[in-house]
């Protein structure tokens, strides 16, 4: 399974840096400027092949991509006046080639949203972080979605099994949070009709189960809420790729801003630091996901071409957000703002990128470490 996980992993990563790096090759070449290089993976390079002054070539590390545009990243006068170069356009061209990568992580995520979600009758599900939170776009029912069954309980007797979601219990919806909770509480002892639909099976089932006398867990369960997102009107399905991606940007940006405001009231950056993750992180999310079929699969990848997009946009040194600053602060005052300035500023923040990476990375171990070994 170790290979399997891992072949997925890279797909799941790989695609969406390389299709950030088309981007910015995509506009480099609309605007004119010469790509040297375009590569999936990194060097050593196992295939490459030249055409029209750029070098494709296919890497022996296959994770990401690489994009070398012509004068770019670099000071060198000679290159500088050539008009093929990156300097050698102007600032509405510049902005192009540096936003390129987030527009291409933009699409890519809509489209794959759209595929999913034609795919599902236009229906979609999240797991809830934050309860009472409402997504700006399409029905939204949540329900009862089951974390963690334990031994010897009615639960585990009638064969529930984690993620599974609880649909109806008595016949009555239970996509109010209060139904769940209500009809255990008034039938202790008792005997329920649950409709379950199950997260490995993808089916509903119904299910005869006596609960325990226990007030505290007469089912026998810890239980969360996932959210069902139908997009019914005619509008809805037609924009539904943009609709959802706008709900999982809001949802993110609302969990975000909610451990930010849970930190302060705390005094104590654990929630924002374990809510950061990097490869290692993403290859954990990647295994247990991927256990779900391929549509939770391709889910994340989406989910993740729209969280690069948007981390891009952070204005710090090396990012496309930063470089985007420097385009709008040269022509302010090109003079200050030069780009020697600009790269001594990039060079000087990779030290604090390569420390945050390797922090991400340390963290990521500890706290993955069960899922990953």
């Amino acid at each position: 399974m170790l290979i399997v996980d891992l072949i997925i992993f890279i797909v799941v990563l790989s695609s969406v840096v390389i299709v950030h790096e088309l981007g910015h090759f995509f506009f480099a070449k609309k605007t004119g400027v010469r790509v040297e290089e375009f590569g999936i993976g990194f060097p050593p390079k196992l295939w490459k092949k030249v055409k029209n002054g750029t070098e494709y070539f296919i890497g022996a590390i296959p994770f990401g991509g690489l994009n070398k545009i012509y004068g770019m990243d670099e000071i060198n006068n000679e290159k500088d006046k050539d008009p093929h170069s990156y300097e050698g356009r102007g600032p509405v061209a510049k902005s192009l080639i540096c936003l390129g990568g987030v527009f291409m992580n933009l699409v890519f995520a809509v489209l794959l949203f759209y595929i999913l979600i034609v795919s599902s009758s236009f229906q979609m599900s999240q797991n809830m972080v934050l309860s009472q939170y409402h997504f700006p776009f399409g029905e939204q029912k949540d329900y009862p979605l089951i974390v963690e069954v334990y031994e010897n309980t009615p639960a585990s007797s009638a064969g529930i099994q984690p993620r599974d979601i609880i649909l109806t219990v008595n016949g009555k919806d239970a996509a109010n949070s209060d139904i769940l909770d209500t009809e255990t509480g008034n039938n202790l002892g008792k005997e329920v009709s649950l409709i379950v639909l199950g997260k490995q099976t993808k089916e509903t089932k119904e299910l005869k189960v006596t609960l325990s006398e226990d007030k505290e867990k007469p089912l026998g369960i810890a239980y969360s809420e996932t959210a069902f997102i139908s997009y019914n009107t005619l509008s809805e399905k037609v924009f539904s790729g943009f609709l959802h991606s706008w709900n999982i940007l809001d949802y993110s940006f609302s969990v975000f801003g909610s451990l930010i405001g849970y930190s302060f009231e705390n005094r104590t950056a654990k929630p924002l630091a374990y809510s950061m993750t990097g490869p290692v992180g993403i290859y954990a999310i990647t295994k247990i996901i991927s256990q779900d079929g391929w549509f939770q699969t391709v889910n994340l990848i989406a989910i993740l071409s729209l969280a690069l997009a948007f981390s891009n946009l952070i204005p710090l040194p090396a990012l496309d957000g930063a470089k985007f600053l420097f385009i709008v602060l040269s022509v302010i005052n090109k003079k200050v703002f030069s780009k020697k300035l600009e790269i001594a500023v990039e060079q000087a923040g990779m030290f604090l990128l390569i420390f945050l990476a390797v922090f991400v990375i340390f963290k990521d171990f500890v706290q993955f470490k069960e899922i990953i070994f």
